[in-house]
């Protein structure tokens, strides 16, 4: 458990027993950025969502909270390819509008980072084009643009491109 900037945002990894608040948050990212968010699981719904939230808590999903309250939440994995297992991944970056703007996103990737370096040499992400305080948060953290993934998510007859962006350890 890390307590960073602010007395009363702990930053801590999260486990099942948070599934609930972590539905929550998830919740409201797809309501409020269906463009940024969602998983094959999730479209599903029920049983299907519920086993990839497990899922997902029972590797390294980080939550900040505050007072108790979950207010943003961010993801790691390390490719489970053999040959890829030099590279991790930082998924489902979110904190909750209230929280915006006070370093809580900062501070949720620098402890992946943190998590990250003695495993891995480089880590991905990828963001949409318009996520410019994302975009911002992840170049202050060393990341850099590579690439771009055209089209990537599609919803009706609108289309979001992605940067794909990397940081490299050694």
């Amino acid at each position: 458990m890390t307590t960073l900037g602010h007395a009363n945002v702990e930053i801590r990894r999260l486990s099942i027993d948070d599934l609930d608040l972590f539905r929550a948050v998830r919740v409201e990212a797809l309501q409020k950025h269906p463009e940024t968010f969602g998983s094959p699981e999730e479209e599903e719904g029920g049983e299907a969502a519920v086993a990839a939230y497990r899922h997902w808590l029972s590797g390294s999903m980080l939550g900040a909270f505050e007072r108790k309250a979950l207010v943003g939440i961010a993801g790691f994995y390390v490719s489970p390819e053999k040959r890829s297992q030099h590279r991790g991944h930082i998924f489902s970056v979110y904190v909750r509008e209230a929280n915006r703007g006070k370093g809580v996103g900062d501070r949720l990737i620098k402890e992946l980072l943190s998590l990250a370096e003695p495993r891995v040499d480089q880590v991905h992400l990828a963001v949409l084009i318009s996520a410019t305080d994302a975009i911002n948060i992840y170049k202050r953290n060393g990341f850099q643009i590579y690439g771009i993934d055209p089209c990537v998510i599609r919803i009706g007859a609108i289309s979001y491109d992605k940067y794909l962006m990397v940081k490299k350890f050694r």
